[in-house]
This record gives C-alpha cells, structure tokens and sequence, in this order.
C-alpha cells in the first residue's frame, strides 16, 4: 500500500506523573475462589465505545482518523522492562511519531444519549461529515481489553459523500482533541489491515474486514452476468467440440 503522508507534530516534555483521580480509567482488584483455589485480578473500569467505519462512497475509500496516542507512544519509546513503571517525572524521549495510530473514527460513551446519536456526533466531530444517527448500520457490539477492562464496543457503519461535509473535522478543540483524517482507498484496505509499520487497534482490521465482506459481495446482476458469461463459455466449448466431432465423422465416412 501507498505510505501515508506526514504528519506535523508539536510534541514536546513528555512526562511520567502520578495518576490520581482519574476521569477515564479506574482501577482496582477483584478476588475469587476457582475450583477451591483462591486468586486476584487486578482490573480497571473505563468507559464503553462507539466506532465507525465512514465508506466515502464517492471517493471508493474509508476514512480513519490518525492521532497521538501516549500509551502507544510510551510502549513503543521506553525500554525500561515490560512491567516496570517509570519513576514520577522521567522524561520519555523519543520521537513523537512512533505514537501515531490510525483507527476508526471512534468516541466513549460518556452522555446519557443512544449510542447511534453519539457515534453520529463523533463523525461530525473528528471527520467533519454531517451523519443522521438513524442513517447508521450497526455492525456489532463485542468487548475489548477482556484481560483487564471488559468494556464493550459498539460498531456502525455509515455512508458519506462530498455533499454531507460540514467541515475538515479534527476533532473537539474543548477536549484538546488533535486529530487527522485519513483515506485509504477501498483497493488498498486489505494491505492496510496487514500493514504492521501502521499501528491500529483490533477494532479497526476488524471494522475492515467486515466492509470487505459485507458491502463488496457482488450484486445480484454482477453475479448473473458472471453465471452468463460462464454459461456461453461453456455453451461455445460444447459447440465447438460437437461442431469438430462432426467433421471428425464426416472425415472417417469418406
């Protein structure tokens, strides 16, 4: 697949704090019994999702949104063992690229709102596309980070064209959102989802995935056409073989 372009980024001073009072993710430890033998687990509650798979369908493309993560950024810059955490204050140095993913466009469900009107809002947000909530397809609800979130996720699918774009998107400025959107067009999806110098999450091969199945099947004419064409394929060789068995009769008669 074609690379993606640049992106500019101003990133600078990244720093380990401490994390107290978080509005995003909790955490705690949950106790059990299994077959007699006593255990723990340790969780974290977070919020439930929403994504969106945006088929431009006069561009033939999807679009994902491409953004900063820190928790890529951190796993992918600090060497300093798989579980160890950094002291209060280290400076993790690196360059902010290594952080970037490309995802579905996506957002947490943090308003008492049916999730359909909230995954329109993120589209409007983050891709800049004016989406009604009744014009989405729900894809699927599954759950994610089942080791220590559980929290579900709600897929939908939307169509979009030229003529519903309000804006470029980016996100919402208020939540300190950055954000890039991103085409990828429909013949390249496949060696997108493959493509491991891209980091994207579970969710977004699988959104593709299910596009490439579902809304690329041939139609019911294609399929006709194709069944007819193999048909007259078939229907000619016959002719002809019968066509040169008669004048391989005629030959040995004379």
């Amino acid at each position: 697949m074609r690379k993606l372009p640049e992106i500019m980024l101003s990133i600078e001073k990244i720093v380990v704090e401490q994390c107290n009072n978080s509005k995003y993710i909790r955490p705690f430890r949950l106790s059990y019994v299994q077959d007699g033998k006593s255990k723990l687990w340790d969780l974290m509650k977070s919020h439930d999702s929403v994504a969106i798979i945006i088929h431009h369908i006069e561009r033939r493309s999807l679009l994902f949104v491409r953004q900063f993560r820190p928790a890529i950024y951190f796993n992918r810059v600090y060497a300093g063992g798989e579980q160890e955490v950094p002291p209060v204050s280290t400076a993790i140095d690196g360059d902010p690229r290594l952080g970037l993913t490309v995802e579905l466009c996506a957002g947490i469900v943090d308003k008492g709102k049916p999730l359909a009107e909230i995954a329109a809002e993120e589209v409007q947000e983050e891709c800049g596309f004016n989406v009604s909530a009744s014009d989405l397809e729900r894809v699927s609800t599954f759950r994610t980070g089942v080791g220590t979130t559980g929290s579900m996720q709600t897929i939908f699918y939307a169509k979009v064209t030229e003529a519903m774009r309000l804006s470029k998107g980016g996100g919402n400025p208020a939540e300190g959102e950055y954000i890039e959107t991103v085409e990828v067009p429909i013949s390249q999806l496949y060696d997108f989802i493959l493509d491991e110098s891209i980091p994207k999450p579970t969710g977004c091969a699988f959104g593709v995935s299910w596009f490439l199945k579902e809304k690329l099947r041939p139609s019911f004419v294609e399929v006709m056409r194709q069944n007819y064409l193999q048909i007259a394929v078939v229907s000619s060789g016959i002719s002809l073989f019968a066509m040169l068995t008669a004048v391989g009769i005629c030959s040995l008669r004379k």
